[in-house]
Parts: C-alpha cells; structure tokens; sequence
C-alpha cells in the first residue's frame, strides 16, 4: 500500500478542534497506550466548552467508569459533571434495547429470547454485538431535546486495535450477512453515520515504541475506507530530552568513559538508557509522520499512573492550552 506523504503537523489546539468539530469521536490504539485516558479527558476537553458530551464505552469494559469513580456505571447515561455524562453498555443489553423497540413488549423479548437456545444462537452470530451497540449510539446521536441534539458529541472509547476494527467493520459485515430486513437497515443506517466524515473522527493512541508504533500503523491501514475519517495520533508518555542534541553525546560519552571511575561508568550508563529512549521517541515520530502522515499530538509522561477526576480535568486542561500531561 502507498502511503501518503506526511502531513504538516498542526498545533494541538487546531487537532483538538478538528476533533471536537465532530459529533462522535472514536478513541482506538492497542492496549495500554492511553486509550481510555484520552478518551474522558477529551470528554472533559468538549464538556469545557460548553457541549452536552457523553462519554460511551462498549463490550462491558469499566476502565471509564473506574477513572471517573463512577460506581453505578450501566446503560443509562450517569452525571460526572457539568456537560458530561458517562454510558456503559454491553452487547447483550443493547440487543435487548433494539428487540425490544422492534417488538414493543419487554416480557415478549424475555420469553422469546432469553431462553436457553436462543441466546447462544445469537451469540454466534458475527459481529451483532458490536451492530446493536453502534446502533444505540446512532440512536443516542439521532436524540432531540428542546429542539436541538441531546448530546453535542459522544466520545466512545472503542475497545483495542483487533477488536477496534472489527467494531467499526460490524456494520458493513452485517449488511453483507442479512442483505435484507430490520438487522439490514439498522445496521446501514449506523454505517452511513461511521462513514460520514463530517460526523465521525477517528483518533489512534500510541507510545513512542517499535510495537505500539506498529500497531497503530496497522490499525490504520486496517480501517480500508473509514481511513478518511483519521483525524490524529496521540503519542503518549513521551519523555523530555535529558540534554541538548542527541549527536553531542557521543564525544561527551567518550571523554567520560575515560575518567575511567566507578561514578562516571555509572553516570554513563544511566545516560545511554536516556539517550536510547529518547532515539527511540524520535523513531517513532517520524515513522508515525512517514507511513501515516497525521497530524500528531504529543503528551509528555508524568509520575502519576492512577488518575482520578482531578488529573484528568488538568489533562483535559493541558490539551486545551496545547499539550502536557500523560494519558
């Protein structure tokens, strides 16, 4: 596959306006990359300025919920703070929610199928999870309050890279599958939405190493179509230079290896692990802006690895000012 040229990398303010431009914005990486982070500090982010924002998370995960010190967490959409609100949903109560407004009779749907055949029937059925669940969010985008969209914008922390494609490859999936009926123009109307790249951004996580580097890079190439719906890379963890250029250490390294003293081997040492991390960081950047020529978004690593609501306000803080802060 030919990749693009790299792109001209804006400021972080303009790639966070690109993103909040957008009425659904999906948080994907591989795990452990900030994903989740990201996600409700981007909420937090849209909530500032004045949008009603839902943050969505799917497949049963509670990372969000956790992060907010959401307790109750479930499919009904919780109050964090002023402008934002937290849903998590599973598959199985979202096929509920869809059965159930097809047949209008909640106790149909459990006599029907909530029964021992029918559920592990539906369980192997391809990719109806993630269609019932990208169908609520459809209809939560579709809400009206007052005359104007319930939610301005919903921030879905997408479950990690393998499963982050075959979530938004769902709909096309059951279209080809069914060709015909309910499934069929649900799963079409939700696919109209992802497609929409006035509606839907795209955002990939990574850190600056080879594999999370990889990952988001195949993840990309992996979305096919929906690829015009990127908007971004977040590089997480990244760590400050321990001095100035990088090609001042060689000379600097050998005029102290030959101290030849127990302090200054030590020295040396804990120097070599910094300069290669920081060669590291610059690799991937300009693997990242080679091969995927998206804007990048950096995030500077910081002590803390537990953040709660306060961490994650000054994230979301940081972002709107222009960078700062882990995720």
């Amino acid at each position: 596959m030919t990749s693009p040229p790299p792109a001209t990398r804006p400021q972080t303010s303009s790639l966070l306006d690109a993103l909040l431009a957008r009425r659904l914005i999906v948080v994907t990486g591989k795990g452990g990359t900030g994903k989740t982070t990201l996600t409700a500090a981007l909420g937090l982010a849209s909530a500032a300025r004045g949008r009603r924002t839902l943050l969505v998370e799917v497949g049963g995960a509670r990372g969000l919920a956790r992060a907010l010190g959401v307790r109750n967490a479930g499919y009904r959409a919780e109050h964090i703070r002023d402008g934002l609100y937290l849903l998590s949903m599973d598959p199985r109560a979202a096929l509920e929610d869809y059965i159930v407004r097809q047949v209008r009779l909640r106790a149909l749907y459990r006599v029907v199928f909530r029964n021992r055949w029918m559920g592990p029937f539906m369980d192997t059925v391809p990719g109806l999870g993630d269609v019932v669940q990208l169908g609520k969010i459809w209809d939560l985008l579709q809400e009206r309050r007052d005359e104007a969209w319930c939610w301005d914008c919903l921030v879905l922390d997408a479950p990690a890279t393998g499963h982050g494609l075959a979530l938004l490859g769902a709909p096309r999936a059951m279209m080809d599958l069914t060709r015909s009926g309910p499934f069929f123009a649900n799963a079409a109307r939700v696919q109209t939405l992802i497609e929409d790249p006035l509606t839907t951004a795209v955002v990939l996580t990574a850190l600056p190493e080879p594999l999370p580097v990889t990952e988001a890079i195949e993840l990309a190439r992996g979305l096919g179509p929906a690829r015009t719906l990127l908007r971004g890379c977040v590089l997480n963890q990244v760590h400050a230079p321990p001095f100035g250029p990088l090609s001042a250490w060689p000379s600097a390294r050998a005029r102290l290896a030959a101290l030849d003293h127990p302090a200054w081997r030590e020295a040396v040492g804990l120097v070599d692990n910094w300069v290669a991390q920081a060669r590291r960081q610059e690799e991937a950047r300009e693997r990242l802006d080679r091969e995927l020529g998206l804007p990048r978004l950096e995030l500077s690593a910081l002590p803390a690895r537990s953040l709660g609501l306060a961490e994650l306000t000054r994230l979301a803080d940081r972002l709107g000012q222009g960078g700062g802060g882990t995720a």
